[in-house]
């Protein structure tokens, strides 16, 4: 009976210490397979767009169409770039941590090999009959009960030592099993990198050569001022659908306090409303197009800027201007990759023509954290933020909100 109990403590003591050393793993496996997850989405969407671009070639299509669907794809393959990285910062750290544990493992192991070597030296040399030897040499049967008890927990240790040097072993086979596993999967997310980098440069010069026919043509610097005036409009209707989902939201929850005879709640205030003239820039730079209606450098017709123009270096870091949620994150044309968060209360901030977004819908946003980062997508001057604020989808003047400098 003795021996079936301490059999099954040693057993229930390994698969404990097991789970415990496989938490970690567990974790970096399931991040892993999020970021492949990632990647494949990724991929998926830069095949469709090339596949897009394919059918595009069979038809007439004009430059701009071609420029914008390369702008887009370029996006998303230095997205992509950026999540491969990800992944080889996170196998790089599972090969240390992992390589640590099997020093850890391998060291300790030593160690159980020679007390277990020692023990099996001890016993042997007592020969078969030693215990027997050692409960025969008490004075007493309370000495023989005592020296009975020291037999069988040097009995349990001994079984506890086994144990251990068996998960030990386990442990330095799995860790090898990982290192081996985290290592191709290394030198494959290096490759593809590498891959992804080339076809990136391969599309920025496609794209280059775009800009230059939409700049040097008139008719494509027709064909894009018209299709920005339109992107505009859609951006208008964009944000006059989330205006509308706001007050009927609140109309929806005065209409149910009413009915549970409670008071109704106060409509979500602004975040923007008490920090008039004081807002921080979402980024630092020379204003090169002000708000209202001016002549565009390229397009050479009238426009109307809804906000402000900041040159700025690509891959400047953009701070949301204040504290909301992101309700657009996505490409738009000729504003390219755009972020547009809500302040509550009918307050919204834009920001175009990003490299990179850092956030996506329905996420929170603290005021000044980084959104996303400079970039020329759907610029056709060079590398700038454009930026917004809107009052119930009405554009204002971002200067007046922002911080004198």
């Amino acid at each position: 009976m003795v021996r079936r109990f301490a059999l099954a403590a040693t057993v229930l003591l390994g698969l404990v210490a097991g789970a415990v050393s496989l938490v970690s793993a567990q974790d970096v496996e399931s991040e892993l397979e999020a970021q492949r997850a990632r990647l494949e989405r990724l991929q998926q969407e830069i095949r469709q767009k090339r596949e897009e671009a394919a059918r595009l070639g069979r038809q007439e299509s004009s430059v701009l169409q071609e420029l914008r669907r390369v702008e887009n794809e370029i996006g998303l393959t230095r997205e992509l770039v950026t999540t491969l990285e990800d992944e080889i910062e996170q196998r790089s750290q599972q090969i240390e941590s992992t390589t640590e544990e099997l020093a850890r493992a391998q060291d300790e192991l030593a160690v159980k090999r020679q007390i277990l070597a020692r023990r099996l030296r001890t016993i042997y040399k007592l020969g078969s009959f030693g215990n027997f030897q050692v409960l025969l040499m008490a004075d007493s049967f309370a000495e023989i009960l005592g020296r009975y008890k020291y037999l069988r927990l040097v009995a349990e240790q001994d079984r506890r030592l086994l144990a251990r040097i068996e998960r030990l072993e386990n442990t330095i086979r799995r860790n090898r099993s990982q290192l081996e596993e985290a290592r191709t999967g290394l030198a494959e997310a290096r490759e593809e990198r590498v891959e992804q980098v080339q076809s990136l440069s391969v599309t920025e010069r496609d794209r280059e050569r775009a800009l230059t026919q939409v700049k040097s043509r008139r008719s494509e610097q027709l064909e894009a001022a018209a299709a920005l005036e339109a992107e505009t409009r859609r951006i208008q209707s964009l944000l006059t659908t989330l205006e509308r989902r706001r007050t009927e939201r609140e109309e929806l929850a005065r209409r149910e306090a009413e009915e549970a005879g409670r008071d109704a709640p106060a409509p979500a205030a602004s975040t923007l409303t008490g920090d008039f003239g004081a807002l921080d820039w979402p980024v630092d730079g020379e204003i090169v197009e002000r708000f209202g209606r001016s002549r565009h450098p390229v397009y050479n017709t009238e426009v109307v800027n809804n906000g402000i123009d900041i040159r700025a270096a690509r891959g400047t870091p953009v701070r949301a201007v204040e504290a909301g949620e992101v309700v657009y994150a996505d490409f738009n044309g000729g504003y390219g990759l755009m972020i547009i968060v809500d302040h509550d209360g009918g307050d919204y901030s834009l920001y175009a023509h990003l490299d990179r977004a850092a956030v996506s819908i329905g996420q929170r946003v603290a005021k000044g954290s980084s959104i996303g980062t400079v970039g020329e997508s759907g610029s056709l001057v060079g590398p700038k933020l454009h930026f917004e604020i809107r009052q119930g989808g009405r554009a204002v003047d971002p200067i007046g909100w922002l911080r004198r400098r």
